[in-house]
């Protein structure tokens, strides 16, 4: 069998909830696949890369959870895309950390703007992306904090035990807190509020 790309991000992967990010080697990504770390290397140049393909694998996975119901409006459609966004990092441990600031290999994953209609209607497409890509870094930003006091599911960090309820409350209730305020504040900056 030959090695892809895939079989790495996809064992990478499978390793991050073991050992963290912190913990992810290619040598350790190497012995999971039965190969040593040199042969990686004609596939994945760097660490950076690994963690390119790996958050472009989890995009491609989670493909199916991001498609909003089509009765769904555009803003309700960008709110389903975020609560899809938030699963798919929260499934892995520092999930969050390493979807942010990665490149996505495969562009065809991001499919059709989430506002396309209010677009073809006349509103500026610039002005629609930069108020999406606001939605999409308040979930990346509020994944990577959520996940610092709860790695994975049943774990907590007991150096947040302190902490208030804003860091140690029901974290769904949270999110939906801040994605409304997001999503309430991106719609008046639009105008379509």
């Amino acid at each position: 069998m030959a090695l892809t790309r895939q079989d790495i991000a996809r064992s990478g992967l499978k390793l991050l909830n073991e050992v963290g990010l912190n913990g992810l080697t290619l040598r350790l990504i190497a012995a999971d696949l039965g190969v040593k770390a040199p042969a990686l290397y004609w596939h994945v140049k760097n660490k950076q890369e690994l963690l390119d393909d790996m958050a472009t694998q989890m995009y491609r996975d989670s493909v199916a959870d991001r498609e909003p119901p089509e009765s769904a409006g555009e803003w309700e459609g960008v709110a389903y895309r975020a609560r899809a966004l938030r699963r798919m990092m929260l499934a892995y441990r520092d999930g969050g950390k390493v979807f942010a600031g990665t490149y996505l290999g495969d562009t065809s994953l991001v499919g059709t703007h989430p506002l396309r209609r209010s677009i073809d209607a006349g509103l500026d497409e610039g002005r629609a992306s930069q108020a999406t890509f606001t939605v999409y870094c308040f979930v990346v930003g509020f994944v990577i904090e959520e996940q610092a006091v709860r790695p994975m599911p049943g774990e907590f960090d007991e150096r947040y035990a302190g902490a208030g309820q804003a860091v140690l409350g029901d974290a769904d209730a949270r999110f939906e807190d801040g994605l409304a305020m997001v999503l309430s504040g991106a719609r008046q900056w639009l105008g379509t509020a």
